[in-house]
């Protein structure tokens, strides 16, 4: 079997969303007895850790460690500064306030877009490029070493992509390039034009360079393709995010939910804000369709200050309804899942919105509880329908995101019958069958 290299800054001990998809094919090649090298990164001390992702009893995967240097960009630290601030504030308000302060909101977005700016203009491609040196005199030793075949780079950050850039341009071996976001078009980034403009011949080298280029989602392939002219469309790959079945041992799919409980798994943030969710659920409490003694809502995650800032307005009002449990291990996630009734989904109407699963979809498909998907036209849309799991409503409209919350909860109480799953369609999302993938293009090279 082929000896691989993958190029990926997420990696345990690190924790969170973006870990999850090279950890699975991390895992998944080396049953299929694929030799792995893995380059990370040594000392990240700002994200997430969760050590309950370590693999073990695979002694085929190696994982080497490159040190990151140290910077010290008054940028980050005036981030998280500002940051602690934003949490200290205090939040007690009236019911009006659920809405948000329009003034207040809108010079916070405009403080908030420059300082992105001004941030992106400073750490090009990203803030993890003090990685790439170390990286890249790490990864030819590596290549060296282990007789590497094949590299895999997967982005963000960005700069693993430059890191696996330089290698195959010194050793000229394959290279597939993973997107699990897009890069230039990001509808998160917010770049100067000439920042903008030096990102854009970046990713071009990337893209011309590589073998293969894999990514999460169609429309970021026809972003690709309308962008990239000449670009051969033979190149391009979709292997979407899944869930892992070893997740869901001793997972109680027909427990018994005592309170109509909505259970959000994951980060909010800029775009993913959870407002009009709350201003539906406020609604149907005020116009008595929902008994407020019924129900509970739950976030689980890291959640930015403007969303604290939204959740504690609402919490003000009805301060038995919600409970904030902060980032947990991912399995412990997966039984907070079980303990729920409906699951919730927040995506943004707007560009790029239709390309976006999230990971956490296709371990709510899998869940067995209702989705309540506040999404827009798109990837995560059509999968919710395609596999029966839950209720779409418009991320823009109170009324539909209103119905949708209380046709999950007359599900609940037996008013109204709850869908079929169509499990045939769930079990394609399998992250062993997306792996099965990926084998079908390292065959390739």
């Amino acid at each position: 079997m082929k000896n691989i290299l993958i190029i990926a800054y997420y990696y345990p001990p690190l924790g969170g969303a973006g870990v999850q998809r090279t950890l699975n094919f991390v895992k998944y090649l080396a049953k299929m007895e694929y030799n792995i090298s893995v380059l990370t990164v040594l000392n990240d001390g700002n994200t997430i850790k969760d050590d309950s992702l370590e693999l073990e009893g695979f002694g085929n995967i190696k994982v080497y460690r490159a040190k990151q240097r140290k910077t010290t960009n008054i940028l980050n630290k005036l981030a998280a500064m500002n940051e602690k601030r934003a949490d200290s504030i205090p939040r007690n308000t009236s019911e009006g306030n659920v809405k948000g302060n329009g003034a207040k909101s809108l010079l916070k977005k405009v403080l908030k877009d420059t300082y992105i700016k001004l941030y992106n203009s400073t750490n090009i491609p990203d803030d993890k490029i003090s990685w790439k040196q170390e990286a890249v005199r790490m990864g030819l030793e590596i290549i060296h070493n282990n007789n590497i075949e094949l590299i895999y780079s997967t982005s963000g950050p960005y700069t693993s992509h430059l890191i696996a850039y330089e290698l195959k341009r010194r050793t000229k071996k394959k290279w597939i390039a993973d997107f699990r976001d897009q890069w230039v078009t990001n509808p998160f980034a917010k770049y100067p034009a000439i920042i903008k403009k030096i990102n854009e011949g970046l990713e071009k080298k990337v893209v011309d360079s590589a073998d293969y280029i894999t990514t999460v989602s169609e429309p970021i392939v026809q972003d690709f393709i309308k962008r990239y002219k000449e670009l051969n469309r033979d190149k391009l790959f979709i292997l979407t995010n899944g869930y892992d079945e070893e997740d869901f041992q001793n997972y109680q799919l027909d427990k018994n939910i005592d309170k109509f409980t909505i259970a959000y798994n994951g980060t909010l943030y800029s775009k993913i804000s959870p407002l009009n969710f709350l201003k539906a659920i406020q609604k149907l409490i005020d116009t008595q369709k929902i008994n407020k003694d019924d129900l509970a809502v739950k976030f689980i995650g890291r959640i930015g200050s403007t969303a604290m800032e939204e959740i504690n307005n609402f919490i003000s009002i009805n301060d038995e309804i919600v409970s904030i449990i902060d980032y947990l291990p991912h399995k412990e996630s997966i039984k907070q899942l079980e303990s729920a009734y409906a699951l919730l989904l927040i995506l943004w109407e707007g560009l790029g919105s239709d390309g976006v699963y999230t990971g956490k979809i296709f371990e709510y498909i899998r869940s067995g509880r209702i989705i309540i998907g506040i999404v827009p036209k798109g990837v995560a849309r059509e999968l919710i329908t395609e596999t029966n799991t839950g209720i779409c409503c418009s991320p823009d409209s109170i009324d539909e995101i209103s119905d949708a919350i209380l046709n999950a909860y007359n599900m609940w109480t037996g008013k109204k019958e709850k869908p079929a799953i169509n499990w045939e369609e769930v079990k394609k999302y399998n992250r062993e069958e997306i792996t099965n993938k990926l084998v079908g293009l390292i065959e390739k090279l």
